[in-house]
């Protein structure tokens, strides 16, 4: 079942640039400062219907702040709506047993009770009929775009931080540590974790490579990941052309230690890419 990612170092990140204590989050909250503590510690978390709440009193969005693994189903616009079951069942007038069925892919909810539980969940019937069928199991026929491969550079965080949840602090830290200063703060690793208005700008303040290598050092990935596929593409070319100019010039390309040939799939991308440059070196310029 698709949940929100719950991560207690981004949590305390959030706390911190909100300039809150735990106490006071705690009070926001109507809670003690103790389960503050130990979510931002790891050791318990939040109940999913408690986020739209922290996220409001931290100044977050929900899905920056717990991003969420695939789309809804009817237990997740529930706690999106910030409901426990049984308060979700107090404000229909209903017993908790029908939303509890439907949740639990068990019964259905009636017809009758769709339109109210919509209006209360604030999402269209539609969606709410459509979450209901993925608490039985049943998967939209299209991929939605959570589910399609990331291509901008926040997309390809939130996808990492599926695998290995990182605060946006240690993500900074990564992303300085190959700066070699402090070029990014957490508030700054938010807005390129959501592709903020002000991401180029970010982006346009780093050393060279800093970033993508940054990012791949925190998430143990290779830094080609994070970079636009034209952006490798030029790259590739280069030093295909590089690798040309050397044979021309009569220098060795005997590789030392290889082990792994070129598969048919890595020789097919590679004349894709190449045929794309030929294509665009014969436009005549605009």
């Amino acid at each position: 079942m698709p949940v929100r990612q719950f991560d207690g170092r981004r949590c305390f990140a959030a706390r911190r640039a909100a300039n809150l204590t735990q106490t006071q989050l705690g009070k926001a909250l109507g809670l003690s400062k103790t389960p503050i503590s130990e979510w931002e510690a790891s050791k318990s978390s939040p109940p999913p219907e408690r986020f739209p709440a922290i996220a409001d009193v931290l100044g977050q969005s929900l899905d920056a702040l717990f991003p969420r693994l695939g789309e809804p189903d009817l237990r997740d616009l529930r706690c999106d709506a910030g409901f426990t079951q049984a308060q979700a069942a107090e404000q229909m007038g209903i017993s908790r047993l029908p939303l509890g069925n439907a949740e639990s892919g068990k019964r259905k909810l009636n017809d009758a009770y769709v339109p109210a539980l919509a209006d209360l969940y604030g999402v269209s019937r539609d969606d709410l009929l459509v979450a209901q069928e993925r608490s039985f199991g049943v998967l939209s026929s299209a991929p939605s775009e959570t589910e399609l491969a990331p291509k901008t550079l926040g997309q390809k965080i939130t996808h990492l931080l599926r695998r290995r949840p990182l605060s946006d602090q240690q993500i900074a830290d990564a992303i300085n540590r190959q700066a070699a200063f402090d070029a990014v703060d957490a508030a700054s690793v938010e807005v390129l974790r959501t592709d903020g208005a002000e991401a180029e700008q970010i982006r346009a303040g780093l050393p060279p490579d800093s970033l993508y290598h940054g990012l791949g050092d925190a998430f143990g990935v290779t830094p080609f990941f994070f970079a636009p596929g034209e952006e490798i593409e030029r790259q590739v070319l280069e030093r295909l052309e590089f690798l040309n100019l050397l044979r021309s010039d009569g220098v060795s390309l005997a590789a030392r230690g290889a082990s792994r040939g070129v598969s048919s799939e890595m020789l097919a991308t590679l004349s894709e890419v190449l045929l794309r440059h030929e294509d665009e070196k014969g436009k005549p310029a605009s």
